[in-house]
């Protein structure tokens, strides 16, 4: 059932008080106030409404909520990986930067040991 908009009664009265016959005055309010209720949106329709909205929203939020918390996830993995990767190649630098002063030093020791023949 339609919520009433408005006091069918009451308008009746003020058509009836205006010079309208009870009858048509009755009628007149009666049709009103159906085509109101069916086309007029009260306070109680619109709070259903927006509460209908507010939980779409929310069920949207909890979704990209999910997906962003997925996606850090594999971000992470993948952070942790490269970090991983570059400890490794890190060390090989350091290893072969090792090697290439050892080659260096031991250069400097045959061309000091070409110097003493």
């Amino acid at each position: 059932m339609a919520q009433p908009v408005m006091d069918t009664l009451q308008v009746a009265d003020a058509l009836q008080r205006s010079g309208m016959e009870r009858e048509q005055a009755e009628g007149v309010a009666s049709a009103f106030g159906t085509q109101l209720g069916d086309h007029v949106a009260v306070r109680k329709d619109l709070d259903l409404g927006f509460e209908r909205i507010l939980a779409h929203v929310d069920e949207r939020f909890a979704q990209v909520d999910k997906q962003f918390a997925e996606l850090r996830g594999e971000l992470t993995g993948e952070i942790k990986s490269l970090h991983t990767k570059f400890n490794v190649m890190g060390v090989g630098v350091a290893l072969v930067l090792a090697f290439l002063g050892v080659i260096a030093g031991f250069l400097a020791v045959l061309a000091g040991l070409d110097r003493l023949v």
